[in-house]
């Protein structure tokens, strides 16, 4: 049996599991400003200059974090405090937020907590002007793997389908009698037609009677 067996075997023995051993230990301290290689399960402290003191006028600090291996894992943000000077667009002190396809630019109480990353890659720059300063930001940030999804792949067998033969029945088509229709003829009844008598108009003559006036003679 090798020493490093013999050592895990004993380690274990006194109730630490071996799954433990391989999760790095918390970093305590705050990072100093520049690049930081990170592993797995790893967690580490960013911090403006003097916190939780106020950080300095134009000031400066980029921190840097590699997650390796970089293309499965990624980097996740939580921010307790973050207390930068509140501006428009964020143009005086702010907290520069890149990684791998995006970029935030964070001020006033706008904290990235909660950001995940695509990758185990990211840059923040914190800047300050000449004016105002506040207490600044302090984040922890975890390094993780990312969950791999396995596809399983299940056959399908087909079962071939018997087709039954379709037996047509022939129609019988009864022949349809025609019954002759049989038409009455119509009989006419000639009209007689009564012939008018005329009865002939007799003209009874008239006879004048002539008038006699009496002649009267002249006396003497």
């Amino acid at each position: 049996m090798s020493l490093s067996s013999v050592l895990l075997v004993a380690i274990m023995g006194l109730g630490v599991s071996k799954a433990s051993l391989l999760v790095p230990s918390p970093r305590v301290d705050a990072l100093s400003c520049g690049a930081t290689t990170m592993s797995p399960g790893e967690r580490v402290i960013i911090q403006s200059p003097n916190f939780p003191s106020n950080y300095n006028v134009d000031d400066r600090c980029q921190y840097e974090l590699t997650c390796t291996p970089k293309e499965s894992t990624y980097l996740e943000f939580i921010c307790p405090t973050f207390q930068l000077e509140s501006s428009a667009d964020c143009t005086s002190d702010r907290l520069v937020l890149a990684s791998k396809g995006d970029r935030q630019e964070k001020c006033g109480s706008d904290s990235p907590d909660g950001t995940v990353t695509a990758d185990g890659w990211a840059r923040l720059t914190f800047f300050s002007n000449a004016q105002t300063t506040s207490k600044g930001f302090r984040c922890y940030v975890w390094c993780r793997e990312q969950t791999t999804t396995s596809t399983t792949t299940t056959s399908t067998t087909t079962t071939p389908t018997t087709t039954t033969p379709t037996t047509t029945t022939p129609t019988t088509t009864t022949p349809t009698t025609t019954t002759p229709t049989t038409t009455t003829p119509i009989t006419t009844t000639p009209t007689t037609t009564t012939p008018t008598t005329t009865t002939p108009t007799t003209t009874t003559p008239t006879t004048s009677t002539p008038t006699t006036t009496p002649t009267t003679s002249p006396a003497c």
